[in-house]
């Protein structure tokens, strides 16, 4: 079971895992649901942000999701991710984390849905965090550079050895 992510402080969830968690027809659903229940228990420090949580709202609620939930029972399994007693933290997203994802995006030559990346990028570091768990990887090694790390889950890790060996 986790205690802590690899750079010993808060990791950053990104959406899919927790889609992962609340979706039993998800190919991720043991290792993810195990990681959201360790945060919410407060095991595992986490934090994710608004926009990611809308992005699993949106998910929950997309045609194709084993199994399908209905827009009330998407915001309720949203809500209960991070209402008391949830011990997941969720990110301030105000003025300077706009500009900031700004500055991300521009850098990074980000363009349309990636600017997405960019704004909750921009959140982690604000507030001091710089690893995250995500299972999509190649949309957040792009900010390596800017202090963010991809430490989880460790069904990834194998991708990211590969990854690494070959920049």
């Amino acid at each position: 079971m986790p205690s802590t992510s690899d750079s010993g402080g808060v990791v950053l969830f990104d959406a899919g895992v927790f889609v992962g968690a609340l979706l039993k027809g998800d190919r991720r659903h043991a290792e993810a649901r195990l990681l959201v229940e360790a945060a919410r228990r407060g095991e595992l420090q986490a934090c994710t942000t608004p926009g990611i949580l809308s992005e699993v709202y949106g998910a929950l609620t997309w045609e194709k999701a084993q199994p399908p939930h209905d827009p009330e029972e998407a915001a309720e399994a949203v809500r209960l991710l991070v209402e008391a007693p949830s011990n997941l933290q969720v990110l301030d997203v105000g003025h300077n984390v706009i500009l900031r994802a700004m500055e991300l995006a521009a850098a990074h030559s980000l363009t349309a849905r990636r600017c997405h990346d960019a704004r909750h990028a921009a959140a982690a570091l604000l507030a001091g965090v710089r690893a995250v768990y995500t299972y999509d990887p190649g949309d957040w090694e792009a900010f390596e550079p800017d202090g963010l790390v991809i430490t989880g889950p460790t069904s990834i890790l194998p991708y990211l050895k590969r990854a690494r060996r070959k920049a």
